[in-house]
């Protein structure tokens, strides 16, 4: 499966699920539309607000460093999830994350599949109860999300999935793509990707790799993980070169995304769970009432364009 490579283009002080060393809960968001005080701004003049701030407060833009401490949080996460993954897909009742949801959000995730929309929802109960996790200079994101991609059976969407060379093209995201090594179910693959937001633009060259597994014919599913993430500097030009890992402007350290599949008789349910390390964004640039709802969109909206992205290719791929 191609793993959800989402770009937090300056990311903010995240709100539960995701996690920083801030913990304080924000009262002003209302999604992409930005409010200063008690006055709610459109999205026009909430980009003209947020240009306005990277020209007063360069350091959203400006390199950021991967820490130890980061990078120790983050496993200790990752750690969490993987094991909360692999009870929810092993239980032998339930598979799909929408089977641990109450019957009545269950039901209404189902009454949206089928409507052809795109389900997106922070992801939560990753952190064991009671347990003392904190991380500085640096945020985890978590969501997940669901299609139906209608008219395609599981044996034909997953050898779309896992057409890596043709990737470039059928995601929007995605300017390169070519598979690098197959080993059974393994697969090992380079993506370029290029991700945009308000007035920010990001290239990377990136490594993945993403193990597949078939459970029975109606189930699968696959965990992809991200080995190399580099940001480019002077992308397109003679001068282009990648940033050391870690030592760039932070908007995407670390990705792994597990992928859950099941055969209906509508089509194959998809569901993507995506977690991400990025910087923490700069607290004078996170106390402005309502940004931080806006810079929080991103990772949603990039996992809603790559879940369309398949409902929308895959029941017209063939097998070359």
């Amino acid at each position: 499966m191609m793993p959800l490579a989402l770009l937090h283009q300056s990311p903010s002080r995240p709100i539960s699920p995701v996690w920083s060393s801030r913990r304080e809960r924000s009262k002003g968001s209302h999604g992409n539309e930005f409010t200063f005080g008690r006055e709610r701004l459109p999205p026009f003049r909430g980009v003209c607000l947020f240009i306005a701030l990277l020209s007063v407060f360069p350091a959203v833009a400006s390199a950021a460093r991967l820490t130890p401490e980061a990078i120790n949080a983050w496993d200790k996460y990752l750690e969490w999830a993987d094991k909360k993954v692999e009870r929810e897909i092993t239980d032998g009742t339930r598979f799909l994350i929408q089977d641990y949801l109450s019957s009545q959000e269950k039901g209404n995730v189902l009454r949206r599949l089928k409507a052809g929309e795109v389900v997106a929802q922070r992801m939560k109960g990753v952190i064991p109860s009671g347990a003392d996790f904190d991380i500085h200079d640096a945020a985890i994101h978590h969501w997940w999300g669901s299609i139906l991609v209608p008219q395609v059976r599981l044996e034909d969407l997953l050898p779309f999935l896992q057409d890596y060379d043709h990737h470039a093209g059928r995601f929007l995201e995605v300017e390169k793509s070519r598979l690098l090594s197959k080993d059974g179910e393994n697969y090992k693959f380079s993506f370029r990707l290029k991700r945009s937001k308000a007035v920010v633009t990001v290239y990377y060259n990136t490594e993945q790799e993403c193990a597949y597994r078939i459970h029975n014919s109606h189930h699968a599913s696959s965990r992809s993980r991200a080995t190399k993430i580099a940001e480019l500097e002077n992308p397109g030009t003679p001068g282009e070169r990648e940033l050391p890992p870690g030592e760039d402007r932070g908007f995407l350290w670390r990705l792994v995304s597990w992928w859950r599949f099941q055969q209906t008789d509508d089509g194959v349910i998809v569901e993507c769970e995506s977690a991400s390390l990025s910087r923490g964004i700069p607290f004078l640039i996170s106390m402005v009432p309502g940004l931080r709802g806006y810079l929080e969109s991103v990772p949603r909206e990039s996992l809603e364009n790559t879940l369309t992205s398949i409902r929308h290719h895959a029941p017209a791929w063939k097998k070359p």
